[in-house]
């Protein structure tokens, strides 16, 4: 077979993989993230132990809020699981014996959990970049590259990773 015709059919097939990918995700009114007093408060309690007072009339944002974890029903982990899989992203449970930045909270017994790299309010979309991303995904899921994962800190060219794991 020829090698651009290769090339084209690889590509038709990414992007018709891709699209059938974005048109499953959730749309912003479906975001459970995305907290503020017009939101339905009746979900709070399934990760907190009790429905958290709202301080102001904007939408909530915990990106640079230190995260309680006395106030969750569940630890970082099983809070998360509830809803992703545990097993697409970063291992967790590790115990990190060097210091990290507080912005970066590890749990009580100094182990990562979710959220030491993910807050857990505020908006799935980005005006820049917050993950790494490749040529390809420029190309072909320009969706993601306006996705904020809800990353405590930017991570487009692996700031965020580079914290611990300094190639030094």
């Amino acid at each position: 077979m020829n090698k651009l015709l290769y090339k084209c059919l690889l590509a038709g097939g990414t992007g018709a993989l891709l699209l059938m990918f974005v048109s499953g995700a959730h749309t912003a009114d479906d975001n459970p993230h995305l907290i503020s007093k017009q939101s339905s408060q009746a979900g709070c309690t399934n990760c907190h132990t009790t429905t958290p007072e709202l301080k102001d009339e904007g939408i909530l944002h915990s990106k640079n809020m230190t995260a309680d974890q006395t106030t969750f029903s569940k630890d970082g982990v099983a809070m998360c699981s509830s809803c992703h899989n545990p097993n697409q992203g970063h291992k967790v449970g590790l115990n990190i014996d060097f210091p990290v930045p507080a912005d970066l909270p590890l749990n009580e017994e100094n182990d990562i959990t979710c959220l030491t790299c993910h807050y857990t309010h505020g908006k799935l979309d980005s005006d820049r970049p917050q993950a790494s991303h490749s040529f390809m995904d420029k190309l072909m899921n320009a969706e993601r590259l306006k996705k904020s994962f809800l990353l405590r800190r930017n991570n487009s060219d692996g700031e965020l990773c580079l914290t611990c794991h300094n190639v030094n």
